[in-house]
């Protein structure tokens, strides 16, 4: 038997509405003590999902407020058991009120995520879909609202089951294979099972490639502007912005600590850090500055470098960007200005020279006019981007925990080939065992109890 927990799951704080949701086996004999259908039945009467008006009272029949309540019987529920959701007006002193009644009348306080993670024991949602509901909430964008409420639709916890089943039938022909080796039980030959590895462990990279993007969109790619002193790296930060986030002058070394920002770039979230100028210096605080700059592009994963097009590369610059190259990290390079720059052929030689680093990504603008934006947000979009087929399906990691699993099951199939050739195949089942059991620890059929805690403890109370 399940106990009947409680809370408020709309937002704290003064509203128009606020809604009140009982889940458990005892939910309706529960609400019923306190909420009064005006039509004077039972609240256990009431069709399921249908709202009906009625009084919230104390247990001593007093009246606290109106509302309207709806039940969902299990299983058809957001949870999969008894559910009632109690609507009353929005004020914080009346809801505590109706709190302590139903708490009163058997209910137990919710604990934080105790709705969601019923719905996942009960069987309503896999793993990655309970995981979308909090990425859903916390959704700071339309392009993370959209694609967590694609996984919550199911489409990655889909993709992990069937490359599991994939892996099911072929661990199938393994043990047919050792448990009747003079029987030929098995319907797969070496050369197949070694096939159907390949396209599974295709399958695994490609969704492994996807965590990339899902950070990108749900959690932001810490990004740096770097460059020398006076290349317009302030008036960068503020286009890219929208307004004027930091101070902008004509004087070189202006910026002289790490200024940051979160926004977004197409579907992108950026945590932008603006750098002070990278040089040699005897300022005390601009030393400060630049030594910070450098521990940011030390941190950081994407750099935009910034380059003045309206002169010549000097050997600074040269520099600079040889360093960046030996970085490991993701570089956009910026020639700005492009407003003033008036020798064309020069910034084709400057491209060329930049290309010959391997810093391929480069964006002509004009932060001044705020001109190019677009293109460096094409720039970002293709070293982070993900594909409409994958946006819209959902099929996208976006936590550490998915990437893991899907790791760790990708490896345990690259293990498996090498066992096909160079051992038997009952050393390849094995490496099969562990790679379904990753999966199986992706979507949540196999997970310790720890980990769904864990998870669980992040929401809040209330869902």
């Amino acid at each position: 038997m399940t106990h009947t927990c409680c809370a408020l799951s709309s937002a704290h704080g003064k509203a128009g509405i606020s809604v009140i949701r009982l889940s458990g086996d005892d939910a309706f004999e529960i609400a019923s003590k306190v909420f009064f259908p005006a039509n004077g039945k039972k609240l256990s009467e009431i069709p399921a999902n249908k709202a009906v008006y009625g009084e919230i009272r104390s247990t001593d029949n007093e009246k606290i407020d109106t509302g309207i309540a709806v039940c969902f019987y299990a299983p058809h529920s957001y949870t999969g058991e008894n559910t009632v959701e109690i609507s009353c007006h929005g004020s914080p002193v009346g809801v505590s009120a109706i709190l302590a009644q139903l708490f009163a009348a058997g209910a137990k306080p919710a604990l934080a995520g105790e709705f969601t993670k019923r719905a996942f024991v009960n069987g309503k949602l896999d793993l990655t879909q309970a995981e979308a509901v909090s990425e859903l909430l916390d959704a700071d964008s339309v392009s993370a609202l959209r694609l967590s409420g694609a996984k919550l639709d199911g489409g990655l916890g889909k993709s992990i089951r069937e490359i599991s089943d994939e892996i099911t039938d072929i661990l199938a022909a393994v043990y047919a294979y050792i448990d009747y080796p003079d029987e030929d039980m098995s319907d797969l030959s070496d050369d197949e099972i070694r096939e159907k590895l390949t396209k599974i462990k295709e399958k695994l990279q490609r969704l492994e490639s996807t965590y990339s993007s899902g950070l990108a969109v749900t959690k932001g790619i810490k990004t740096v502007i770097a460059g020398l002193p006076n290349t317009g790296k302030s008036t960068f930060f503020n286009m890219l912005s929208g307004f004027d986030r930091a101070i902008v002058t004509d004087v070189a070394g202006t910026t002289r600590d790490v200024v940051s920002e979160s926004l977004m770039l197409g579907d992108v979230k950026l945590l932008v850090s603006d750098t002070a100028g990278i040089r040699e210096t005897d300022d005390k605080i601009e030393k400060i500055g630049v030594e910070r700059s450098k521990e940011a592009l030390g941190e950081c994963e994407l750099v935009f470098a910034l380059f003045d097009a309206s002169k010549e590369l000097s050997a600074e610059d040269k520099a600079f960007a040889k360093e960046l190259a030996k970085l490991g990290k993701n570089v956009i390079v910026i020639l700005n200005k492009s407003d003033i720059a008036e020798n064309r052929s020069e910034t084709e030689k400057m491209k060329e020279f930049f290309k010959s680093l391997g810093l391929e990504k480069i964006c002509i603008v004009s932060s001044e006019k705020q001109e190019g934006k677009e293109d460096v947000a094409r720039a970002v979009s293709e070293i982070y981007g993900i594909s409409k087929e994958a946006f819209d399906s959902g099929r996208v990691l976006t936590n550490a925990r998915q990437y893991a699993a899907v790791s760790s099951a990708k490896e345990a199939v690259d293990r498996a080939k090498t066992a096909l050739d160079t051992l038997t195949r009952d050393m390849a089942g094995l490496d099969l065992e562990d790679a379904l059991s990753a999966l199986c620890e992706a979507d949540g059929r196999k997970v310790s109890e720890t980990v769904v805690n864990s998870i669980f403890s992040h929401f809040c109370v209330g869902k």
